[in-house]
């Protein structure tokens, strides 16, 4: 069987109106969103609207749609963009079913210092690995981050979000990983993992492995396992618990943080070492 490979080379700007939602790649027909909308996004999830604006798809090498396997292919210096949502990338490749009526993007995968924009939200990375079905992403990198205005997520090896509770969108970042609120406030951690709402705010996040807390006015605390509710700008912390405050220290084996009111409490576990103190007048 001949494959059906149209291709097209060299600097390659393709312009089509009419379509409906934004999908990595363009096809000929109706395709799904690449939303729901980026981690901290501040609108609700849109994975379901509608968008009839025209897409752009822009690549140096090659564009390429291979109608047997269900793929299109943008190539070197590769760039999509619908309205607010754009991908740009080294190499893009959108898969769709191919059975039925219409080609549906199911998957989407950028490789080559990829980033992603959808309004005010970006996030950039090496990779990202997109599961349009199950609202979910896989963002790979060193430098891997995602932000929007109320914080940014950034890691070493590995951002993952998940999407498929609107109201509880899970973001898990492995590596070095840090959070920053719009607060100012900034958790960090070998491995995090915030839940964030509808509105992109963030609700808690939990910080496992040399962890550490950074307050608004210079106040640190470690320890091996922080959790941190927005909320209520309350921190509980477990395990070498240790908090700074300029020449002051405190240590003990759990610790109770309000940041608002700024009161710190170490407490000993049961058959635990006394807490101890450094203060300075």
């Amino acid at each position: 069987m001949t494959n059906h490979l149209p291709q097209f080379q060299l600097s390659v700007k393709i312009l089509i109106a009419g379509m409906h939602a934004f999908g990595a790649i363009a096809s000929i027909s109706t395709m799904t969103s690449l939303s729901p909308s980026l981690a901290f996004a501040q609108t609700v999830n849109k994975a379901h609207t509608t968008d009839t604006s025209p897409i752009t798809i822009e690549a140096a090498e090659f564009l390429e749609w291979n109608q047997n396997e269900g793929t299109y292919i943008a190539k070197g210096e590769a760039f999509v963009q619908q309205s607010e949502t754009s991908i740009k990338a080294g190499h893009i490749i959108a898969r769709y079913n191919t059975g039925g009526e219409t080609r549906n993007i199911y998957r989407v995968i950028a490789t080559g210092e990829v980033t992603y924009l959808e309004g005010e939200n970006i996030a950039k990375g090496n990779k990202l690995d997109y599961d349009l079905n199950a609202s979910f992403y896989v963002l790979t990198g060193k430098n891997a981050s995602v932000e929007g205005p109320r914080g940014r997520m950034t890691a070493t090896e590995s951002i993952v979000y998940n999407a498929a509770e609107v109201a509880n969108r899970k973001v898990t970042a492995i590596g070095k990983a840090s959070y920053k609120n719009n607060d100012g406030r900034t958790v960090f951690g070998d491995k995090l993992i915030a839940y964030i709402a509808a509105d992109g705010t963030l609700k808690t996040i939990d910080a496992y492995e040399n962890t550490k807390v950074i307050t608004t006015n210079g106040t640190e605390a470690t320890a091996d396992k922080l959790t941190y509710v927005a909320s209520t700008a309350l921190a509980n912390l477990d395990g070498n618990v240790e908090i700074i405050d300029n020449e002051n220290i405190m240590r003990g084996d759990k610790a109770k943080i309000d940041f608002d009111r700024e009161i710190s409490r170490i407490i000993s576990s049961p058959g635990g070492k006394r807490v101890s103190g450094t203060l300075t007048p």
